[in-house]
């Protein structure tokens, strides 16, 4: 992608400052800004990671300051920041293009009258972040740089304010190795630069930088920064330097004492053409499919127990299971790598309790908690997808059945807090003070949708479950289960006379005994769309009237009918206020996924419920890929026009189900 801009003297309106873009490292940790490289949000940062003995990610280093000085003394700053009424410096005025490098580094192109500078940013799977700047003068015209670290050093959910326990030290190896220390007891950050130079110091804390995203969501939004000292270089027209940032002790530690510039200069090279190798996959795919497929490699990350896992979304979330099972296969067997699913399932094989998978993990998101009963039925319907593509099924029998089964007998047997199968045969869990399910916001700590009962897509994955166990077993010669099979007959037996609601034409969001929840929302998808229906196409015909009329967008499905007299038209205000829309009407675009797989199940001409789906799911993307988050697909959407992205700009099963929907649509279009 490109953004391109002429400038026409002073502008002092910052341009693409909604535009976010994001690079990581494969291990939970990101760098990540706006175009104009001027945070807004206390998430960003060009250092921000998890640390071996603290929870959570945190903002080591925030930005550079860039002083560009030319032969005549005229000086300019190319960063931006955000002050109380004014925008100071404001180095978007010299900003002239930003784009994806072939190479699929984001790279900035400033002009300072005749001076041309390139920057490119990209971090490396050490942790560590590179910060190329270019001279690209095509004349003799060159520069002085002086590039200012600017330290926050904290979690990520906090800001920092001036305080006496910073105590700044530093020491310097040979003129490009600088190790410094800011906070006892907190790991030193290692600068590594191509050039030789010595390290001026400042001390300076720059006072209330504001974040304007954070001011919007009603959070606190000022902080205070420190500028420990500056970096020199001189610059010929055609000469480059490279800065490197990362933590100094530990994994990630620099190991290139001797020779830095010629490492640096190595890794740069080495990460090019590992990313130039990757820009010619999915060569076949519309352009908005491919560019969501090679972004989505930044949800995958090793955790701290040295599994592979899936970020939920970037700035603020990290691992959650729920999310993980719904994006697996979009993210990766549908990119191809059918591999790296089998990794993540073997993995969290290993975290399931009780039949539950974890709702969170700890590291990247700071606390461990066991509190959805959907994660583990979600992970046998990620196993059943693989398994229905033909990929890794002799693994799948070998080391994935096991858990499989121990996640089905679990809620068969009434393993599973709180969880107990009713009379009718469905899952029955919650009451009106718990949040269990995907719908889980709270305000004031009381659930804003609760769900306490039998939720239909619990039923519906429950069900999918017995099934998929049942056809594993067979698979493996082990023959039948009486208790499996008597379950599933009778969630089959009940479920239409009990979910379904006649005078409406859908399904019940969730059954309380006998007592419908008539709710229109998009759980009852799942009916439809799981491998292992409860519903036949004839009757799903009627239900998915309903869902087109009252919950389909273009941009994903509502999370309630817009005729409910509860419906919220926009997700705005303060915590409270947003999280009270969260699931009364916002739009999230993930569903796409089970919506696609149930209007396939129900149409009579598939092809052309496939080529309809396509041609809305690219007009979607054309409009939403360079919007928000660079490549991405934002966590929800306003429930009316015009569907403003909100939340969070990179959304793991955002990404994934659409991917996996637009995977399904290839295969019914080339059948």
């Amino acid at each position: 992608m490109k953004l391109t801009r002429k400038i026409d003297g002073a502008d002092y309106n910052a341009p693409w400052l909604d535009k976010e873009w994001l690079e990581t490292d494969g291990k939970g940790g990101y760098c990540s800004t706006t175009v104009p490289l001027c945070n807004t949000r206390k998430y960003h940062g060009l250092l921000v990671i998890p640390m071996e003995n603290f929870e959570g990610r945190y903002v080591l280093l925030s930005g550079y300051e860039i002083l560009v000085t030319d032969k005549n003394g005229a000086a300019v700053r190319l960063d931006t920041n955000q002050y109380p009424g004014t925008f100071f410096p404001q180095g978007f005025q010299y900003l002239e293009k930003f784009e994806k490098t072939g190479a699929g580094f984001p790279c900035w192109s400033f002009k300072i009258k005749d001076i041309l500078i390139s920057i490119e940013i990209f971090m490396t799977e050490e942790s560590r972040v590179y910060f190329v700047l270019k001279n690209n003068s095509k004349k003799s015209n060159s520069f002085k740089l002086e590039l200012s670290p600017v330290i926050s050093y904290r979690n990520s959910h906090v800001l920092c304010f001036e305080n006496n326990a910073l105590s700044f030290s530093a020491d310097n190896n040979n003129g490009d190795l600088f190790n410094m220390k800011f906070y006892e007891n907190m790991p030193r950050l290692s600068f590594m630069t191509s050039k030789q130079t010595e390290f001026n110091k400042k001390g300076i804390w720059l006072k209330s930088r504001e974040y304007a995203v954070e001011m919007e969501r009603g959070f606190v939004f000022a902080e205070d920064s420190y500028v420990p000292g500056s970096f020199g270089f001189d610059l010929e027209a055609g000469e480059s330097v490279i800065v490197s940032a990362g933590l100094a002790d530990g994994a990630g530690a620099p190991g290139a004492a001797g020779n830095v510039g010629g490492y640096l200069q190595s890794v740069y090279l080495k990460e090019q053409a590992k990313r130039d190798e990757l820009a010619k996959s999915f060569a076949d795919d519309p352009d908005v499919i491919r560019t969501l497929k090679l972004e989505a490699r930044h949800f995958l990350a090793k955790n701290r127990d040295g599994n592979l896992s899936i970020i939920a979304g970037y700035p603020w979330f990290g691992e959650w299971g729920r999310d993980t099972m719904i994006s697996l296969n979009g993210i990766t067997a549908c990119c191809g790598k059918p591999e790296l699913a089998l990794e993540v399932l073997k993995g969290y094989a290993s975290y399931i309790r009780d039949g539950l998978l974890p709702n969170t993990l700890g590291g990247t998101q700071g606390f461990v908690s066991y509190t959805s009963i959907d994660a583990g039925l979600l992970y046998v319907w990620a196993a059943q997808l693989l398994w229905q593509s033909g990929e890794k099924t002799q693994e799948i029998k070998n080391d994935i059945f096991p858990a499989i089964e121990k996640i089905v007998k679990a809620y068969l047997e009434g393993k599973v807090p709180g969880l107990w199968i009713n009379s009718y045969g469905f899952p029955d869990a919650g009451n009106d003070n718990t949040q269990l399910t995907w719908m889980d916001a709270t305000v004031f700590e009381r659930p804003v949708t609760p769900r306490g009962g039998s939720p239909v897509e619990i039923t519906a994955l429950f069900y999918n479950a017995l099934k998929f166990y049942l056809e594993l077993r067979a698979a493996l010669n082990m023959g039948a289960d009486e208790k499996v099979l008597n379950a599933a007959a009778t969630i089959e037996k009940n479920f239409m006379k009990y979910y379904f609601v006649p005078e409406g034409g859908y399904l019940a969001d969730v059954l309380k005994d006998s007592w419908q929840d008539k709710s229109i929302r998009p759980n009852m998808l799942f009916a439809l769309a799981v491998p292992y229906p409860l519903a036949d196409a004839e009757t799903g015909k009627k239900i998915m009237e309903v869902v087109e009329k009252e919950l389909l967008t273009p941009c994903g499905l509502r999370t309630l009918g817009i005729s409910d007299s509860r419906f919220c038209s926009f997700y705005q205000g303060d915590g409270p206020q947003r999280d009270g829309c969260y699931h009364q009407g916002t739009v999230w675009p993930w569903p796409l996924g089970v919506y696609t797989d149930a209007a396939l199940f129900c149409s009579d001409e598939k092809k052309a419920k496939a080529a309809e789906i396509e041609k809305n799911l690219i007009a979607f993307l054309e409009k939403q890929i360079d919007n928000g988050g660079i490549g991405f697909v934002s966590e929800v959407f306003d429930g009316k026009d015009p569907h403003e992205g909100k939340g969070t700009y990179a959304q793991a099963w955002s990404s994934a189900e659409i991917i996996r929907a637009w995977e399904k649509i290839k295969i019914i279009k080339s059948n």
